[in-house]
């Protein structure tokens, strides 16, 4: 059901006497404020204060005839035109006056998005404005809903890097596999995905199961370096140990091997 014209005059910016007191004009003009009191419902006491308010607003007119002052509404098209005009341009003023306070150092917040949908949607706002470079890990089933537009950003000239557990299909694309053993594989399984965009965001995702999801994103310099950091140095690791074999224990202090325990036993066991 459509809501009253008096209520809709409420959501614009009327008090509840200058709506009963436009409607009132507009079904009965021109009238004194005497009249108008009675026919609108608003308070004597009030009726030439509201009607001030009206007149200001360009919603009502003031009638000198002879010796009396009546009052009659500004034709009702023409006054929303213009309270649209005026609405318009107070928005647009807005934009760039908000938009100068945005450019100023942000709050390091963390954005915590909920549902697979929501996180899907905001990995491919995030891919759409990228340009420069992306670097994204995520499972091969996570692939097919970013592919379109990871395809577009490599159109765009921005660099793409993936970091993956198995083959993908993007040409133009660097993509890295990393063979990870299986053990380690299901105990990470829940995190879907890691996005880096222009190094300047990041967005991180976990499944738990397939309608169970949440992520995080961020413009925390800190939390977007140590992301970016994560992805572009861990996929070595296991080569440089394989390389390093038994000295690698040497290296790496005892209260810390517990940490790469299951790539030196990859490397080191075989």
């Amino acid at each position: 059901m459509s809501e009253p014209p008096i209520d809709k005059l409420l959501k614009i910016g009327f008090s509840e006497y200058e709506a009963k007191a436009y409607m009132a004009l507009l079904s009965k003009n021109p009238v004194s404020g005497y009249e108008l009191a009675k026919i609108s419902g608003v308070p004597r006491s009030m009726i030439y204060e509201v009607l001030g308010k009206l007149t200001a607003r360009g919603a009502a007119m003031t009638l000198h005839m002879g010796n009396v002052t009546k009052y009659a509404p500004f034709p009702a098209e023409e006054f929303l035109v213009q309270m649209q005009r005026e609405h318009t341009e107070l928005i647009d003023s807005l934009k760039e006056e908000l938009t100068s306070f945005a450019e100023m150092p942000e709050l390091e917040y963390v954005w915590n998005i909920e549902g697979d949908e929501n996180i899907t949607a905001k990995a491919l706002e995030m891919i759409g404005q990228a340009k420069r470079q992306i670097y994204l890990a995520l499972r091969p089933a996570t692939f097919p809903v970013l592919q379109t537009a990871l395809a577009e950003a490599i159109t765009r000239k921005v660099r793409v890097v993936i970091y993956t557990t198995d083959n993908l299909d993007l040409p133009g694309a660097q993509v890295r596999v990393a063979h990870v053993a299986e053990e380690t594989l299901e105990q990470a399984r829940g995190l879907g995905l890691i996005l880096v965009v222009d190094g300047e965001e990041v967005l991180i995702g976990e499944w738990l199961t397939a309608v169970q999801a949440w992520a995080s994103w961020t413009r925390s310099p800190l939390f977007v370096f140590l992301a970016e950091h994560h992805l572009r140095t861990d996929l070595y690791l296991p080569q440089i140990l394989a390389e390093l074999g038994e000295q690698a224990l040497n290296l790496i202090q005892e209260e810390d091997r517990d940490l790469f325990a299951r790539a030196l036993e990859s490397h080191l066991s075989g």
